[in-house]
């Protein structure tokens, strides 16, 4: 933050995915909210230190080249599971990993904006019940962050899609959402005022972005030589991304087109939006997910359905600039539980109780859980209600 400017309120939506942490901000300019800034991503890894220091992304990584027991990713898809995280010789829990990555996150934009975000809507999948989202719940407010609210993902890019675009009253809408190593499906219904979360499937086994890669990887690794594997996957990773966008691409000495690469991936991707064909009465489906922005899938939705399909722009982003918007629309309204959590109402011929119902506390094992102590604030409120670093007391 330059010297001549001053504290910006603001609210944040965060999206804690199994490869990368999207987050987006909006600020108060006055009279308005203005629309969702994207915080540039981060890979979905964090390292914690033996004296509890967090670190995330880049330098999380730098971290695990000299410390690699202490670094854990997918932690997020891992909460309510019974299995803490070790981490050199301490056990953490996915949730407190969550909250103390979102706490980074929250440090980070503070940074740029001079004081912390008033509010912050954090991303849960589809199928999570009461129990999981208590646990993150808890353990962002045990983390000292600002008021947390939590919503599912589909709900977040529908409601960023309403902010583009009418969604009338009883519309259902379909959100599939592919990312680097999951793919959620989801049905929701619009209502008076929010989406309802109808059903939703996870794929046994989804052809995200890895499983791309890796189909890619295959396919050119004996045409590629002496190339070391870390490096093809690199180079696989970046060519599929391209082909997003361009109708062929060069890996080294190979060139693949999209139409080959569409031939090589269509069965995997088949098979992971397949649930979608039995959702008759869809008015359309809304595609979000960095993987989404694969042509292909847009294609095999519509086929799969037959009805409009809408790619949310810049995809991999698109779940966090929704729960932005939520967290901005939440003015003044409670957020202290689980707020903006849909009921669950839509096809008649479901039952809410076998969709959506609490969850059973699973057993814990007889070990003893670390506590986490959130990251260091690198800026705190000051009682002046302005800011302050650390470094200044």
């Amino acid at each position: 933050m330059s010297e001549d400017s001053t504290p910006m309120r603001h609210v944040l939506g965060i999206d804690i995915g199994s490869t990368g942490i999207a987050a987006a901000v909006c600020r108060d300019v006055g009279e308005r909210w203005s629309e969702p800034v994207v915080v540039p991503p981060v890979e979905a890894v964090v390292h914690v230190a033996g004296d509890a220091t967090v670190s995330v992304g880049a330098e999380a990584l730098r971290q695990s080249v000299t410390e690699p027991d202490r670094v854990a990713r997918g932690f997020v898809r891992r909460i309510g599971d019974d299995v803490p995280f070790l981490l050199g010789d301490e056990l953490y829990t996915p949730e407190a990993l969550t909250a103390a990555v979102a706490g980074w996150v929250v440090d980070q934009v503070a940074a740029d904006e001079g004081e912390p975000a008033e509010r912050i809507a954090v991303t849960h999948p589809p199928s999570w019940g009461v129990y999981r989202r208590k646990l993150l719940l808890d353990a962002l407010g045990a983390a000292g962050l600002p008021p947390a609210m939590l919503l599912p993902a589909p709900v977040a890019a529908a409601e960023g899609h309403l902010a583009r675009e009418r969604v009338d009253p009883q519309t259902v809408l379909g959100v599939c959402r592919i990312g680097g190593e999951h793919a959620d499906l989801a049905v929701l219904r619009r209502g008076p005022s929010t989406f309802d979360l109808v059903t939703h499937a996870e794929p046994a086994e989804p052809a995200a972005g890895k499983v791309l890669d890796d189909l890619l990887f295959d396919h050119v690794r004996e045409r590629c030589g002496d190339v070391a594997p870390s490096a093809l996957r690199l180079v696989c990773t970046e060519a599929k991304e391209r082909l997003s966008t361009l109708p062929e691409t060069d890996l080294g000495p190979v060139r693949v087109t999209r139409a080959e690469f569409e031939r090589l991936v269509r069965p995997a991707l088949l098979a992971t939006l397949e649930p979608l064909r039995r959702y008759e009465r869809l008015n359309g489906v809304l595609l979000v997910g960095g993987t989404a922005a694969v042509p292909l899938v847009a294609h095999l939705v519509a086929e799969l359905t037959g009805c409009r399909v809408v790619t949310e722009p810049e995809p991999a982003t698109a779940v966090a600039r929704g729960a932005a918007l939520v967290a901005r629309l939440a003015e003044g309204a409670a957020v202290e539980s689980t707020a903006l959590v849909p009921k669950v109402t839509g096809f008649p011929d479901l039952e809410p109780d076998d969709l959506y119902d609490d969850e059973p506390v699973p057993p814990r094992p007889p070990v003893v859980l670390t506590p986490l102590e959130p990251p260091r604030r690198r800026f705190v409120p000051s009682r002046r209600g302005g800011s302050r670093s650390e470094d200044d007391e």
